[in-house]
């Protein structure tokens, strides 16, 4: 029922009222008595006797009734304060008249209360799973442009996956340094109305946001309540999809005009002066073929670099052996290198463990340094390749070391943009597309790793990339 301290103070409080109420109601009785003992019609004896008898009759029916009531008042007093419990710690012994029916018609209230307390948990649990699996961020803020509610994206996004506790209450500002959202977050709280807006988060990749924020009721809120909704879309990847298509016309359409030209006034050549010249035709039908393989190859590179852009802001959960991964590479690359007579110097041993990535990102991402290293190094050079292990960050740092002519320091920054070279006409002659950097940048990216590259005139070029080891047993327990 109840627990000792708050019978107790009950029993005080009935008590209380009780003597209070015994006392009124027994006041018209005692001066009715006093007055027939003033005009000598009852002795006071018997007047102070039969008061008594009142007040004792009194005591015992008020102190039921005032019991019940009391019950009745805590027992409303405990609705009112939400508080979950038993349904035998709040049953109230409704027994017989008015007050029984009261009781009777509060457990009734009580019952229904419960049920739509229930109901109403159960949707809010609901509810917030239902919003913990969009994907897109969605918070809620009152009308000071505090967080009320986050889900589970934007906690991820905005505050280091914190949980909802933690987010509960804090400043928009503190969590999202975006002044053009929250000037809009303050004109909707102003003139509830809809906006539409874009900005961007740069942080190690820079992701593009369409914010929409509304306002979800025009009624008064209390000072906690929510009143606005923010949800966030990435729209990066579209971003990127445009920007892709204004680089395809303005660069492609540069880089494939040179070959086109070329087969154009070969196939003219061959149609006419040329048609019936055995030598002149071989020799334009090799050159053809070199015009139409560099074609191929930039058509290949940019797809490539499309679908690693379009999965960047996605790790891959992945585990790859990079041991093996570099003797594939070097075995393909051998004749390539013997036709130069290049050797490499080859020391992956600190390499232990599996390390997180797409296997064929990583492949692609090597062979391309690789296979530069080769088509810049000197003749009868030698090429390292190194493994560091990081200790500290459990991470592994692969570094390609070249002994070709070096790269000026004015062009390191912008090695890895599209299409950008050093020597335009020496990178064609190679047969690269301008692209290969730029695609191991954004394989790099897409594994949160670190690209660097060193290199000084006259002496070779440095690149180290820097993976994260998996957490995964010893390569020499899995292979």
């Amino acid at each position: 029922m109840f627990s000792d301290d708050a019978e107790s103070n009950m029993q005080k409080k009935i008590t209380k009222h009780t003597i209070t109420g015994i006392l009124l109601l027994a006041a018209p009785s005692l001066i009715v008595f006093l007055l027939l003992v003033i005009f000598n019609q009852l002795y006071l004896g018997t007047a102070l006797l039969a008061w008594g008898c009142i007040l004792f009759i009194s005591a015992i029916f008020g102190w039921r009734l005032f019991y019940r009531l009391k019950r009745i008042e805590n027992h409303l007093q405990k609705m009112s304060e939400g508080q979950q419990e038993t349904l035998e710690d709040t049953l109230i012994d409704p027994g017989a008249g008015v007050i029984g029916d009261l009781a009777a018609a509060v457990q009734r209230l009580d019952r229904s209360w419960r049920l739509e307390r229930k109901t109403l948990s159960d949707s809010l649990t609901a509810t917030s799973i239902l919003f913990d699996a969009i994907p897109d961020p969605l918070i809620t803020l009152d009308k000071q442009s505090r967080l009320v509610y986050a889900n589970s994206s934007a906690r991820n996004l905005l505050a280091e996956n914190r949980s909802e506790t933690d987010v509960k209450g804090r400043d928009l500002s503190s969590v999202l340094r975006q002044p053009s959202v929250l000037g809009a977050v303050e004109d909707v709280l102003n003139k509830n109305k809809a906006i539409a807006i874009e900005f961007s988060l740069a942080d190690r990749i820079e992701q593009t946001f369409e914010a929409r924020i509304e306002s979800i009721s025009g009624t008064n809120f209390s000072e906690n309540d929510s009143a606005i909704i923010v949800l966030l879309r990435d729209i990066t990847a579209q971003k990127n999809s445009e920007q892709s298509r204004a680089d395809f016309v303005a660069n492609v359409s540069h880089e494939l005009r040179t070959p086109l030209t070329s087969l154009i006034g070969f196939i003219e050549t061959l149609r006419g002066s040329a048609k019936d010249d055995p030598e002149a035709r071989i020799r334009f039908l090799n050159l053809m073929a070199n015009q139409s393989d560099r074609m191929a190859r930039l058509v290949e590179d940019l797809l490539s670099l499309s679908r690693i852009e379009m999965n960047e802001h996605n790790p891959p959960d992945q585990t790859v052996n990079l041991v093996e991964v570099i003797d594939s590479i070097l075995s393909s690359l051998a004749p390539q290198a013997q036709k130069r007579e290049i050797s490499f110097e080859v020391k992956l041993t600190n390499i232990d463990r599996l390390i997180s990535g797409d296997l064929d990102e990583i492949t692609q991402l090597f062979q391309n340094l690789i296979e530069n290293s080769i088509k810049y190094s000197r003749e009868k050079s030698i090429i390292s390749i190194l493994a560091r292990n990081n200790v500290q960050a459990d991470s592994v740092s692969i570094s390609i070391t070249d002994k070709g002519e070096g790269i000026a320091r004015e062009h390191l920054a912008r090695l890895t943009e599209r299409f950008y070279r050093i020597d335009t006409a020496r990178s064609r002659e190679l047969g690269g597309t301008g692209l290969g950097l730029a695609i191991v940048k954004h394989i790099v990216n897409r594994h949160r790793g670190k690209l660097e590259i060193h290199s000084q005139e006259g002496e070779g070029s440095k690149f180290t990339v820097t993976l994260d080891y998996a957490f995964s047993p010893d390569l020499s327990k899995t292979l």
